[in-house]
């Protein structure tokens, strides 16, 4: 059935999520191009994806950073007054994932992406709102080469506990898993844990990717790729000391915030700027990466 929303013009469909799928629509009024998020809830176990939206409306309208994904509103839909659907309209945004084939910036330029990713979640941070869901999926580059942080489902207040376990596995910190307090220190996880997938193609080791046993109650089993094979691609110590002060298992020993992450990221670029004579090639002076293409879509 198509999707009609009063106060707009349904363009196309961007992408299908997780019970979900994404269009962009054009507001009739004021001709600005929202991407609408349609949820459908067919029975009481898909009431978790209508929480999720309203997770998102709750934090994405608190908001306000250009690297965060703005948030508009969120409509229902009821038939014979059982909810049966949502629609969050949201920021359309014209870009990549970094989980995309199409992304591929030279190191100097993905660590550049990262700095502004921090910076957003920072903002986000000093709003009391931690992410939980950070993936490459979830960073999109637009053409203007800007990073966007989007799908705010997960989040939840700083310093709480969710009730069930939530976020993607190869990217969870260990308080994730064990449903313990959260705070700045899970998304610092979370973001390192992004950067290694992208500079090694590989998953890092999380509460619930390693191979599970008797006495791991939240370790949900075993990935088919081999999580104990060598990295093969040749990847800077001082990003991998990055990578791994980001990733410590216990948050006390990891960097505090991302102000912290911010400020390593600048030693790190300042190490690789020396090693290399000090010479940035073109890509890096522009900020350059592989011209993304019209799509919204993402991991959920």
């Amino acid at each position: 059935m198509a999707l009609v929303l009063p106060d707009y013009r349904v363009l196309h469909r961007v992408g299908i999520g997780a019970n979900s799928e994404l269009y962009c629509v054009q507001h009739l009024e004021t001709g600005e191009y929202r991407c609408a998020k349609h949820v459908t809830k067919l029975d009481e176990d898909e009431q978790k994806f209508i929480d999720q939206l309203k997770s998102e409306l709750a934090a994405g309208q608190k908001l306000d950073h250009p690297v965060l994904r703005k948030v508009y509103e969120l409509r229902t839909v009821r038939k014979f007054f059982r909810l049966q659907a949502a629609i969050l309209f949201m920021e359309y945004i014209d870009g990549i994932p970094m989980s995309s084939n199409q992304f591929r910036p030279s190191l100097p330029v993905l660590l550049s992406y990262f700095r502004r990713a921090a910076e957003g979640l920072y903002a986000m941070h000093q709003k009391s709102f931690v992410h939980a869901d950070l993936k490459p999926g979830n960073l999109l580059i637009t053409k203007d080469r800007e990073v966007k942080l989007i799908d705010f489902g997960q989040s939840s207040a700083l310093m709480h506990a969710k009730e069930r376990i939530q976020g993607t596995p190869d990217y969870m910190a260990p308080e994730q898993a064990k449903r313990s307090v959260l705070d700045q220190r899970t998304d610092v996880f979370g973001l390192g844990a992004t950067l290694f997938k992208i500079v090694t193609g590989r998953a890092i080791k999380t509460e619930m990717n390693r191979t599970a046993g008797l006495h791991m109650p939240t370790r949900v089993g075993k990935r088919l790729s081999d999580l104990n094979k060598p990295i093969s691609v040749d990847v800077p110590a001082a990003v991998m000391k990055l990578i791994e002060d980001c990733c410590r298992e216990d948050p006390v020993e990891r960097m505090a915030d991302m102000r912290a992450v911010i400020n390593r990221i600048d030693l790190t670029q300042t190490i690789l700027e020396r090693r290399s004579g000090g010479a940035h090639d073109e890509e890096t002076k522009k900020r350059a990466a592989p011209r993304p293409r019209s799509t919204d879509v993402h991991d959920q």
